[in-house]
């Protein structure tokens, strides 16, 4: 009875909380919710992405060793708003050690887990549903969006491991306006900071880490710098990653990620002042138009962190 009192307010709740999606596309989560539960047809689905495929992100990990049973009741909780049929939890395979303790949770529910290699581009939602579907590992055009046609054609609410945890918490009254952070670097230990959902680096980081640090990335691999060295190396380490991860479905993301890493080659072993101003500028168009003709955010991500080096610290780049 409690929980169906729960399930009645429950969007109403995470509209008041400004709750978004920890995925990070931050849309907001009571709409997600909102548009299933009003579907008009009544065979719906849910999946809780727990694909995690980004270098140095480990927040959701860290729920599933610590925070199980909130996660499993977030799932449940948005099971019965939306009055899914099925619910699949899509989990890594790097962590696929966690299954014999989400078993007993799930026994006897609505809940299944897939099981799949994960990789970065399965945080993209459209891309999931070509996974669980048996399909090309390739985003979908978009609208329709998932909440109107998404797994086999069903109405599909999609979130991130972290989005169910905080509704959960929100649901019971213990929501108080936080997130998980993951921290790791060269030489610092990995770890997790829950930290309100607007925390700025020194809300997060230590001081004297900050003062030691010669750069901070933030956001993840296609995330923006902070001072100060190494830019080029580091931007190489993210576009690279984001090249290898690239589904090959689309040209500007597929060839600009790749054209990108080679002219950071070229940037490097340039000692001519003006041909590295060139370079730079090549670069920056590469950049800006995988932002804006990249099918899905994958393609888009590669500007960001080549965008916040360029227009913050191009001196280092180029003396």
């Amino acid at each position: 009875m409690i929980f169906d009192l729960i399930i009645v307010d429950i969007i109403s709740e995470l509209k008041n909380s400004n709750l978004v999606g920890l995925g990070g596309a931050g849309f907001p989560t009571w709409k997600k919710w909102q548009a299933v539960k009003e579907a008009k047809n009544p065979r719906r689905f849910l999946i809780c992405n727990l694909t995690e495929g980004e270098p140095g992100v480990f927040k959701d990990e860290y729920i599933l060793q610590n925070h199980l049973s909130d996660l499993i009741s977030g799932i449940v909780l948005a099971t019965e708003t939306i009055s899914a049929q099925k619910s699949f939890i899509y989990l890594n395979d790097n962590y696929k050690k966690y299954i014999r303790r989400i078993q007993p949770q799930i026994k006897g529910k609505k809940i299944e887990i897939f099981l799949d290699t994960g990789g970065y581009i399965t945080g993209e939602e459209t891309t999931l549903l070509q996974v669980i579907e048996g399909k090309l590992r390739q985003p979908r055009s978009r609208p329709p969006y998932p909440t109107e046609v998404g797994l086999f054609g069903f109405p599909t609410l999609i979130n991130n491991a972290e989005t169910f945890y905080r509704a959960w918490q929100i649901a019971n009254g213990n929501y108080q306006n936080k997130r998980f952070y993951s921290i790791s670097g060269k030489n610092i230990a990995r770890r997790i900071i829950e930290q309100k959902v607007d925390a700025n680096v020194s809300d997060v980081l230590p001081e004297w880490l900050i003062k030691r640090a010669k750069f901070v990335q933030v956001g993840g691999i296609s995330g923006c710098f902070l001072p100060k060295d190494k830019f080029s190396e580091i931007v190489s380490e993210s576009v690279s990653f984001l090249k290898s991860e690239s589904c090959g479905k689309c040209a500007p993301c597929r060839e600009g990620s790749y054209r990108v890493v080679e002219k950071i080659i070229d940037l490097k072993k340039s000692e001519n002042l003006w041909e590295k101003e060139e370079i730079l500028s090549l670069i920056d168009d590469i950049a800006e138009n995988a932002k804006e003709s990249s099918f899905c955010g994958l393609g888009k991500s590669i500007a960001l962190p080549i965008e916040s080096v360029i227009k913050n610290f191009k001196s280092e780049l180029i003396k």
